[in-house]
């Protein structure tokens, strides 16, 4: 009889245990949450012809950003970085943070674009890689 009885207390205990733990990790993702999204407007281009690549970074609003480069890769030239853009969300308590980079291409070519990296806090974040496909202009040796 003794045993049932420290049977269902041992239940209750696992019970109760479970659910802190369960509120601390949710507690603990909700505390510092960090996305970064970068997206082009265009996937294709023809050599010469100009596209927008968007960083969107989303942060609690105590915290700091840095975005650690400006360059993408060789061959794909950042023709202009336009000035962030900052929308406050959940009564100033998040910051939607936007820059946008006019990018252009002088070769034909498959280009990978490696993944956006900022600092929050000191701690990186990156974004997912994009990939940009530069045509070049078909000519008519004919005419």
């Amino acid at each position: 009889m003794k045993y049932t009885l420290l049977y269902c207390n041992g239940k209750k205990w696992f019970r109760t245990v479970g659910c802190l733990l369960l509120f601390l990790f949710a507690a603990t993702g909700v505390k510092a949450q960090v996305t970064v999204e970068a997206t082009i407007d265009s996937l294709q281009l023809l050599i010469g012809e100009q596209t927008k690549v968007r960083l969107q970074v989303s942060m609690d609003a105590n915290q700091r950003l840095r975005v650690v480069r400006d360059t993408l890769v060789t061959g794909v030239e950042v023709v202009d970085i336009a000035k962030p853009d900052t929308q406050l969300l959940n009564d100033n308590k998040r910051w939607l943070i936007s820059q946008e980079y006019t990018i252009t291409s002088f070769d034909s070519a498959l280009y990978y674009l490696p993944p956006f990296e900022v600092l929050v806090n000191n701690q990186p974040y990156r974004s997912k890689a994009l990939a940009l496909k530069v045509y070049s202009i078909p000519v008519d040796t004919l005419h």
